[in-house]
């Protein structure tokens, strides 16, 4: 006497099937996670370099503002008396003749 058994095959595929499912669904929500933290820490990334580079602007600008002060011409004149220099009223510069090499 043969036992016929139809729906047994189908159960087997269907199993094969919903375990594949479940792992490429368990496999793309790591996937977008992994992917999400990734955004999320270079955007953490971007402001710190934002905030590095807006305190660099700052530095940049105090240091243009003190050098501005120390090449103001009033202070480069107490400077001079300071340190009793006096302005040369025919001063004497020296040329440099450019000689060009003939071919």
């Amino acid at each position: 006497m043969t036992i016929v058994q139809p729906h047994k095959n189908n159960l087997t595929a269907a199993k094969i099937s919903i375990l594949f499912l479940t792992t490429a669904l368990i496999t793309s929500v790591l996937g977008w996670m992994f992917f999400y933290n990734q955004f999320v820490n270079l955007r953490h990334d971007l402001e710190a370099a934002e905030l590095t580079i807006s305190k660099a602007e700052v530095e940049n600008a105090e240091l243009k503002n003190d050098l501005y002060k120390i090449i103001d011409v009033k202070n480069l004149e107490v400077l001079a008396q300071e340190r009793s220099l006096v302005v040369d009223k025919n001063p004497k510069y020296f040329k440099l003749e450019r000689v060009v090499a003939s071919q």
